[in-house]
């Protein structure tokens, strides 16, 4: 036995584990009847699109796509191939443990270029037809895209080990941020500038690896490399699962003290079953982490979206954006009125409805009304500022008002 061969043993496993999984999951009749005609019609679809492009795309501008671009740079992150017994039998040597590591990297690096390859393929026909980017344009695209993957992927991971909490949360999600406009900023110099393209790449390689290095021999944090190994193998059982229509229950995790309301102190003075509704709703909320990120995490989005667009088309996506708010902050309703805590008291259907107003109106407001000053600040400088304000507050209030009544009509709530 060698660090080689053992580490391909445990690719061959995993890959044998995650063929099993996609046996059980998809059978001969889903292939024939669902995977196959979806293959076809999605094929059939791709070559329609480099004869006559879609019509929509001409209201897209180009800064969407690099967007797109950048989170798909973002998304993922390198396996090393570290598992539980290793503590008993490798830990303490220390060449193998590097060895497998350094080929983990390798083997997530070559599935990261096939990955990247099969994703520009698909906007191929949107780049090179509709915006008509020159090959050369197109590879360099590409390349910094892949570099960047693999250097946001490294240092996320590093970071991830490093710190932890709320720290954690502000060091990533400011490399999030801070990645994004940077990005936005250098790739149109880079498409129409060759040397600015390969400095580019150049640098990307160079920062990728001294991360590369850093992460082959930063081995302090055994036991939280191998908690994200096992998490990142059951993410592809998850997601099969998902796609079957099989809803596993998440196990309990450990409980967290969270950032907004860990003391119980009123929100509302006035105590009625409506008030009662709304503040359980809003703690249950705020005190759930993962919920703060998502909302975090779609604040950005939608920032960045807004900011990339022109002035016209920039004031429609806000009114779109006001809808989409509501409903994605009354998800989070559905799910704690479907809980547990949610089921135990008996309210009246009028107080539910007006509880449910109130809730997706208080949530809505505080990020739709980040990116609504973005909007009135880039159109129409400070002056935009105060006066978009109330004319956001005026919306979300009649989209609340909107759902409601659609809520009230399908009785879903």
């Amino acid at each position: 036995m060698s660090p080689n061969k053992l580490f391909i043993r445990r690719l061959t496993t995993d890959w044998k584990y995650k063929y099993g999984v996609w046996k059980t999951t998809v059978d001969w009749t889903v292939a024939l009847y669902i995977v196959i005609p979806a293959l076809i019609l999605g094929i059939d679809q791709y070559l329609q699109w480099w004869k006559v492009p879609l019509f929509w795309v001409n209201q897209v501008p180009i800064n969407i796509l690099l967007v797109v671009c950048y989170l798909f740079a973002w998304a993922g992150s390198p396996r090393i191939f570290l598992e539980e017994g290793d503590q008993l039998f490798l830990l303490n040597r220390t060449k193998w443990l590097k060895q497998i590591i350094k080929q983990g990297l390798i083997y997530s690096f070559l599935l990261n270029s096939l990955f990247s390859m099969f994703f520009f393929v698909l906007l191929a026909p949107l780049l090179m037809k509709h915006y008509q980017i020159s090959s050369a344009y197109f590879a360099c695209l590409f390349f910094i895209t892949l570099f960047l993957k693999i250097f946001l992927g490294l240092a996320k991971q590093l970071l991830n080990l490093r710190y932890y909490g709320w720290k954690e949360f502000i060091v990533v999600k400011g490399l999030l941020i801070t990645g994004s406009f940077v990005f936005i900023r250098i790739i149109p110099y880079s498409l129409n500038n060759y040397i600015v393209a390969i400095i580019t790449m150049l640098v990307l390689i160079m920062f990728s690896l001294i991360l590369t290095l850093i992460r082959i021999n930063f081995l302090s944090h055994f036991l939280a490399d191998v908690a994200r190994e096992q998490k990142q193998r059951l993410k592809y059982v998850s997601f099969l699962l998902i796609i079957s229509g099989i809803n596993v229950k998440k196990p309990k995790k450990q409980r967290i003290r969270p950032l907004l309301f860990y003391k119980s102190n009123l929100i509302f003075k006035k105590r009625t079953p409506v008030n009662g509704i709304v503040e359980m709703c809003i703690k249950a909320t705020l005190r759930n982490n993962k919920s703060v990120k998502e909302y975090l995490q779609l604040v950005f989005v939608c920032t960045l979206v807004v900011f990339s667009l022109p002035s016209i088309l920039k004031w429609l996506i806000w009114l779109v954006l006001a809808f989409v708010w509501v409903n994605f902050v009354s998800l989070y309703w559905r799910e704690i009125m479907s809980s547990e805590t949610g089921r135990i008291f008996q309210w009246k259907w009028k107080d539910k409805i007006v509880a449910f107003r109130k809730f997706i109106f208080l949530m809505t407001i505080p990020g739709f009304l980040l990116i609504s000053l973005i909007v009135g600040f880039q159109t129409f400088s400070w002056i935009g500022v105060p006066l978009i304000i109330p004319i956001s507050i005026i919306m979300v209030f009649y989209a609340c008002r909107i759902v409601t009544v659609l809520v009230e009509l399908n009785s879903t709530i």
